[in-house]
């Protein structure tokens, strides 16, 4: 089966991730893969180490621009009669308009919704477009794969796409040795807090920041937090910090790689994500098989994956994050119960394993053939 994934950004990012992980994959069983994307991110450098072609397009953007648009559905043909795929697997907004609009379904065609574009907590006028946007594209696909019952039943609610059309794969993780089979010791005998996420929206680190600055002084003397990532969000945390005086509790560590990101995990015993919508976040499920106890919004699929494993806060709830944050600072003994409760549920629901599988019996039961040797279909243009 030769495989064609295309997406917005190639940035590092839950979408790129998923997608990396399904390349790798389906590589390893010789099938063909390619990629295409925005060129200069994580995601090209890690597919050209695996022998993967990508091609890159400086028209795919989150802009509305109605030329980069007809130029991406330019590109978008040529790859498709370049790489001759069996499937389309398209993710992201924007990419996943260019290419279902442009591929229109001649080829089997998936998309997988890493969060909607219209979800709870979004602008009205981004609203009211993403669904005008997924409506007209979502005639031109097989299936839509969402990564959590809370998109699937928003994409219904909305008529995005019929019912028989949709299905849910939660994302799934490699899951985290045992931090004792590790024999990792804490640096300091303070709890370790973790935020990991691009400091812009949706994500909301500063509003941690002034949960736990609001805490009593003999708990904020027992935690430390690292904020890993980058983003416009970055001044305003560094100016709160130095306004203050948190420079001794707060480490931001800025744009790490992936596994320096999982030496953070593994050395730290509360994960934090604050946020004002999501569709289900990676990093909560690697948290989570890194035996880390969660405090997080309620927002999107988010509630799928912590269950009785962490500690759910509202949207913007500032009061709401430092009485979690105080109750496990003053329990040490939940944090560990909570951990353990995390990693056995990513063990049992979020695999990788389960999701690649998942993943792959969707895609055979849309194309035309699982190999490209039993294709004998057409490799005519696509015509606009």
């Amino acid at each position: 089966m030769r495989v064609l994934y295309i997406t917005t950004k190639s940035e590092a990012g839950g979408a790129q991730t998923h997608i990396y992980q399904l390349s790798k994959y389906f590589i390893e069983r010789g099938n063909e893969v390619a990629i295409m994307s925005y060129p200069g991110g994580w995601l090209e450098e890690e597919t050209k180490k695996l022998g993967i072609k990508f091609y890159p397009s400086k028209y795919f953007s989150n802009r509305p621009n109605p030329i980069s648009i007809l130029r991406a559905v330019k590109e978008i043909r040529k790859v498709i009669e370049d790489f001759e795929p069996d499937l389309v697997s398209c993710h992201s907004t924007a990419a996943g308009f260019f290419g279902r609009i442009t591929v229109r379904n001649k080829i089997p065609t998936t998309f997988t919704a890493h969060g909607w574009a219209f979800t709870k907590g979004t602008p009205f006028l981004r609203k009211c477009l993403a669904i005008l946007i997924e409506k007209i594209a979502g005639k031109f696909c097989s299936k839509i794969i969402c990564v959590s019952d809370f998109d699937r039943n928003l994409a219904l609610e909305y008529r995005i796409i019929s019912e028989e059309k949709i299905i849910v794969i939660h994302n799934g993780v490699e899951i985290q040795p045992d931090k004792k089979t590790l024999n990792i010791e804490h640096p300091t005998s303070s709890t370790q807090i973790v935020f990991v996420g691009r400091l812009a929206q949706p994500k909301d680190p500063l509003l941690l920041l002034k949960s736990f600055n609001s805490l009593p002084s003999e708990l904020k003397d027992k935690a430390q937090i690292s904020i890993i990532g980058e983003g416009p969000k970055r001044k305003g945390l560094d100016k709160f910090i130095e306004k203050n005086r948190l420079e001794e509790k707060v480490k931001l560590l800025g744009s790490i790689s992936r596994e320096k990101v999982f030496e953070v995990l593994r050395k730290s015993d509360i994960f934090v994500l604050i946020s004002n919508w999501e569709g289900f976040p990676y990093t909560i499920i690697e948290a989570m098989s890194s035996s880390l106890a969660i405090i997080a919004s309620e927002v999107g699929g988010i509630k799928e994956a912590i269950d009785n494993c962490g500690i759910l806060v509202k949207r913007g709830d500032e009061e709401g994050i430092k009485n979690a944050l105080e109750k496990l600072l003053k329990n040490p003994s939940l944090i560990k119960e909570m951990g353990e409760r995390a990693k056995e549920k990513a063990k049992k629901e979020f695999s990788l394993d389960k999701m690649l599988e998942e993943t792959e019996r969707i895609y055979k039961s849309v194309t035309r053939a699982t190999a490209r040797g039993e294709d004998e279909r057409s490799s005519s243009p696509i015509p606009l």
